[in-house]
């Protein structure tokens, strides 16, 4: 075996552990969330995520290792077949800016408007690229593509293709009738 394979092979086996461990963690996160589907891929070892009595996945969903979720006050629903590209950021909320005399830091949960804390909804068969960052009071409509890098802000209808800082449609995937047979075959598939 010359040097290139055996470092090929090392580099190979480093990786083990950390999925591994990943693999035995998921568990109990999956265990301490308001809901989690079937088949949820989940890497909590090598993400961030807080607020787990907050957060709600489907059926098939993957969330990637390098993962941010922050679930603050507010709920994070995401759908069924959702798919994340690396280093996904979604929080439900913000710090208050508003009180004179006091430093953002010490402001404390106690003093949060309710407009501070907003639940996200991604809904089922989205696709969010790499290194996307979505903020609080954000629905990410069906069958929507976030592009990569985006920032989103607002809301998209279904089947939606956004992207931009802040986020803005890019286009439709489908037209109304396309949107039609989509769901139709899908439904059929069930």
């Amino acid at each position: 075996m010359n040097l290139t394979n055996l470092n090929v092979l090392l580099t190979k086996l480093s990786l083990i552990f950390p999925y591994l461990w990943d693999k035995l963690w998921s568990a109990f996160y999956k265990r301490a969330m308001k809901h989690c589907g079937k088949g949820v891929y989940l890497r909590p070892m090598s993400s961030d995520i807080k607020g787990l009595e907050h957060l709600s996945i489907g059926d098939g969903t993957s969330i990637p290792k390098g993962s941010t979720i922050y679930c603050t006050g507010a709920p994070l629903t995401i759908g069924k077949k959702v798919i994340f590209g690396p280093q996904p950021t979604i929080i439900t909320g913000d710090h208050r800016i508003d009180i004179i005399g006091k430093y953002i830091i010490d402001v404390t949960v106690a003093e949060k408007l309710p407009e501070n804390d907003l639940p996200v909804v991604i809904e089922d068969d989205v696709w969010i690229g790499a290194n996307v960052t979505i903020l609080k009071g954000v629905t990410i409509g069906k069958g929507s593509v976030v592009a990569a890098g985006a920032v989103v802000t607002k809301s998209c209808e279904p089947y939606s293709i956004i992207g931009g800082v802040p986020a803005k449609l890019i286009k439709m995937r489908f037209t109304p009738e396309q949107i039609v047979e989509h769901e139709r075959i899908l439904k059929e598939k069930q």
